[in-house]
């Protein structure tokens, strides 16, 4: 019987991609991609028999991070690229996985004159008239709304406290970098098992310029702190943060994120700051991907 459904691999989620077709027990299928000299992006998926795309139903993971030149926007347009060609090509539906979208953090308007962007983004991807979206740990849920198909936000809280867990992580008590993450780390905590503490430190961020302050004596001595995020981008928030849980005494301290982006100088930041270990999913592919997430997309597609 010939398989039905098939896999492309996207250029930001190749090891994902391949892992999550190896739970599914699909073929999985690579792209190719360059930039054209005016800084076109150019993407071309791997086959020369276009009649193994027509009537499938094909799985595009493609996480929309930063690409190896910086960009996070090409990554969305070979998102884009990906979707149209299947399309053309024949396939009966088109189920987008994006681990990481981006934009996501543009959902509110701080200032005159801004944009409201995440919903853009899927007023973009509703134009492209796929059938189901999945997202992991998006940073405002309630942007999902906008999408026009079936669209699921995974959860990836449980798998990262059991990678904690198996560490040998004891006495643990889950920090909020700042009070807005306060919600998420107590359904984080609650993975740890009951009545896990869950503390929060004071944090303002200048609109203007971005910059934090931060503030907050808890009470972590001795205690291994995991401080979780769903997004650590260049690692100031979480720097700071684990800094004052050194200075109230923490044990082991962990860095946690769904997201591990790590701009510029943020791992550095967060060593020196004092974290013990820096984990991350591969919803991001770098050396700090040490959860994955391939099981628990492939039980949502199952």
């Amino acid at each position: 019987m010939k398989e039905k459904k098939i896999l492309i691999a996207g250029p930001a989620s190749q090891i994902l991609g391949v892992k999550i077709a190896q739970e599914l027990e699909i073929e999985a299928i690579s792209t190719e991609v360059k930039l054209f000299p005016d800084g076109e992006n150019y993407l071309r998926i791997n086959i020369e028999d276009e009649t193994l795309i027509a009537g499938k139903e094909v799985i595009i993971v493609q996480s929309t991070a930063l690409s190896s030149n910086g960009n996070q926007n090409s990554r969305l347009m070979e998102l884009f690229m990906m979707i149209d060609s299947v399309k053309r090509m024949g396939a009966t539906k088109i189920i987008v996985v994006a681990p990481y979208l981006a934009y996501a953090r543009q959902d509110k308007i701080f200032r005159p004159g801004e944009s409201q962007f995440a919903n853009v983004i899927f007023r973009m991807i509703n134009s492209m008239g796929i059938d189901e979206f999945y997202t992991v740990d998006i940073h405002a849920p309630k942007v999902m709304e906008e999408c026009s198909c079936k669209a699921v936000n995974i959860d990836s809280m449980k798998i990262l406290a059991d990678y904690i867990t198996a560490k040998g992580a004891k006495d643990i008590v889950v920090v909020a970098p700042d009070k807005g993450a306060v919600e998420r780390s107590k359904v984080f905590a609650s993975h740890f098992g009951e009545n896990i503490p869950v503390d929060f430190f004071k944090k303002e961020r200048d609109v203007e310029t971005g910059e934090i302050t931060m503030e907050g004596n808890l009470n972590l001595k001795n205690k291994d702190v995991v401080i979780a995020d769903d997004i650590i981008a260049t690692g100031g928030t979480m720097a700071t943060a684990i800094k004052l849980a050194r200075k109230s005494g923490a044990n082991k301290i962990y860095a946690v994120a769904t997201h591990a982006l790590l701009l510029g100088q943020a791992k550095f930041k967060i060593l020196k700051a004092g974290a013990d270990e820096i984990i991350g999913t591969d919803a991001i592919d770098n050396e700090v991907s040490k959860v994955s997430l391939a099981k628990i997309v492939a039980d949502y597609l199952k």
